[in-house]
């Protein structure tokens, strides 16, 4: 069975066993807007009609094998879905040569007969009035649709008015019960706000001990490769982690497309590397292996590493998905007319022509069985398309692979230039510091006083918001690290009872805490706090803030991880 859909609703059959004959009613109905399907044998026309109701006539040779012409039109007469479909015999024999021949087919509901060799203008003609006559019919009905939908119309406006008073009353208890519903989504929104504020800080909370363990682990050094590359990998994954706990806050910026990069001029390589190890859990237990073909010379674009490392891991992610055990998947990247052109590719089960031009759309998902809502290739376009590139794809078609091409601009930049670090070298630009912990997790107060001892500084503990106040009235202090969260008094009441009490001559207080919304900022800095970091803070970004070299951001529009390697990797 072939099919060409066109504009038009309107669908011929053409049932006809031999191939010329249905090329050349194919090359007259052309000129028409309608949709034409064959069949070559009465059987495969009527398991066509089967399944098919929009048929507006049917052009049906008398001679074929087995079902002829004549008992193929009465088995459609049969069925009441098929019965008053117009039928076109069309036959070799003149109307004017056997009678009998032709009383039968208007016996069995031919409207007309078509002969041999077949007239184009009488063929066009005849089925124009055909299709003219079913779409007439499809709108008649319509129209009489409509009508007894206007006189049921009318019956409810006799009803409305007759029982007006009680509608009345009605209304307004829908009204009153509308008002507590809206109510009580608002409370659930808050609460929703609430849930995920609450859900980044419960995650946020135990990144932190991870990161300024793994920072102490790098301080004291390592000569054995595996640990150092173990600890290289965990960075990274506790920096993905993190942002992944950021964007829980961003779901609403995600789908209004507003997301918020934070770009650096970084190598192909770097992202590559970055996303392969993301991606291994995925492609190793598949057995695919993967072809890294990286260029002869680096090559520099400017980017959020992190969202650019999601792009490539998306598409890696992708192509293990949708080959078959044991596939060959590439990776490449280079230069192409002045733009750097980055490409995965596969010979899996490849994409059909026509999604193609739909497959970076949301929620399309031609391929099946392969997991997930269809927002991956989505979310790919938007970021790239953020980073001034653009995304698109190839394929063979079916079981012929797909590749997949990012172009991006290449940063302005030489290989070999200097980057620009926020502090200019590793050491502390600072004396010996007295600093107050305060956090009723020991694990993260075990990790600080670590971390900060390694500094050269002074650590005093306390696990509670009111220990924190009686160590800080009653010793010395140069910098106070409160976590907000605290049993029995909260950091920010914490704060306002220090800053009351000891006034100008109170230390360096700053927030450490899993609470990292633009109200959260906002409420640390009318407590009295002079910055607030979000943790996990990086452990540079935590030299900083202890040494003053960070400005406070009540907007939370600039995260101090930003402003810390906002200009290339850490001292």
């Amino acid at each position: 069975m072939q099919e060409r859909p066109n504009k038009a609703k309107a669908e011929i059959l053409v049932v006809d066993d031999d191939a010329r004959n249905q090329l050349a009613i194919r090359a007259v109905l052309d000129q028409l807007e309608l949709t034409q399907t064959f069949a070559s044998s009465g059987d495969e026309a009527l398991r066509y009609l089967l399944d098919h109701d929009d048929v507006a006539a049917i052009l049906l040779d008398v001679h074929m094998p087995k079902l002829d012409g004549f008992e193929t039109a009465e088995l459609i007469r049969r069925r009441e879905r098929t019965k008053h479909i117009p039928i076109l015999f069309i036959t070799a024999y003149r109307h004017d040569q056997d009678h009998d021949y032709v009383r039968r087919g208007y016996s069995l509901g031919a409207v007309d007969y078509l002969f041999k060799p077949i007239v184009p203008e009488i063929l066009c003609a005849k089925v124009k009035v055909l299709v003219d006559l079913c779409l007439r019919t499809a709108e008649v009905e319509a129209q009489a649709q409509h009508v007894r939908m206007l006189e049921r119309t009318a019956h409810l406006r006799q009803l409305e008015e007759e029982r007006r008073k009680w509608e009345a009353q009605s209304l307004r208890q829908q009204m009153d019960e509308q008002r507590r519903v809206n109510t009580r989504l608002a409370e659930l929104d808050a609460r929703k706000d609430d849930f995920l504020a609450l859900l980044a800080h419960e995650l946020r909370n135990p990144l932190a001990p991870v990161v300024t363990n793994l920072e102490l682990i790098r301080m004291r050094g390592t000569d054995d490769p595996v640990l150092r590359r173990a600890s290289e990998v965990m960075e990274r994954q506790v920096k993905h982690l993190t942002r992944l706990v950021d964007d829980l806050l961003d779901i609403a910026r995600i789908s209004r497309h507003k997301l918020e990069l934070r770009k650096e001029i970084l190598r192909i390589s770097d992202v590559v590397e970055h996303a392969i190890d993301a991606c291994r859990p995925n492609i190793d237990p598949l057995g695919h292996e993967l072809v890294v073909e990286p260029p002869d010379e680096p090559i520099y674009i400017e980017m959020d590493p992190v969202r650019m490392t999601q792009v490539l891991s998306n598409l890696l992610n992708n192509a293990a998905r949708y080959s078959d055990p044991g596939g060959e998947i590439h990776v490449r990247w280079g230069v192409d007319d002045g733009q750097a052109v980055l490409s995965v590719s596969d010979r899996g089960r490849g994409i059909a022509p026509e999604f193609i031009e739909r497959i970076f759309d949301m929620f399309v998902q031609e391929r099946h069985a392969g997991g997930g809502l269809g927002l991956g290739l989505t979310l790919v376009r938007q970021l790239v398309e953020l980073h001034g590139g653009t995304v698109a794809v190839t394929s063979g078609g079916v079981n012929q692979g797909s590749d997949f091409i990012v172009r991006l601009p290449i940063a302005n930049v030489r290989p070999d230039a200097p980057r620009l670090p926020l502090v200019q070298n590793g050491q502390s630009t600072t004396s010996r510091l007295r600093i107050a912990v305060v956090d009723d997790d020991p694990d993260i107060r075990d990790g600080l006083r670590g971390l900060l001892e390694a500094w050269g500084h002074e650590v005093f503990e306390a696990g509670t918001g009111i220990g924190a106040v009686q160590l800080l009235l009653e010793t010395p202090l140069d910098v106070g690290l409160l976590d907000i969260g605290l049993p029995d008094l909260d950091g920010y009441e914490a704060a306002r009872r220090i800053c009351d009490a000891l006034g100008e001559e109170r230390p360096r207080l700053i927030a450490m805490t899993g609470f990292g919304q633009r109200s959260d900022r906002v409420q640390s800095q009318r407590a009295g706090f002079d910055l607030h970091l979000v943790k996990p803070s990086d452990p540079e970004e935590l030299r900083c803030a202890i040494e003053g070299r960070l400005q406070s951001d009540p907007t939370g529009s600039h995260d101090a991880r930003d402003m810390t390697f906002a200009y290339g990797q850490k001292p």
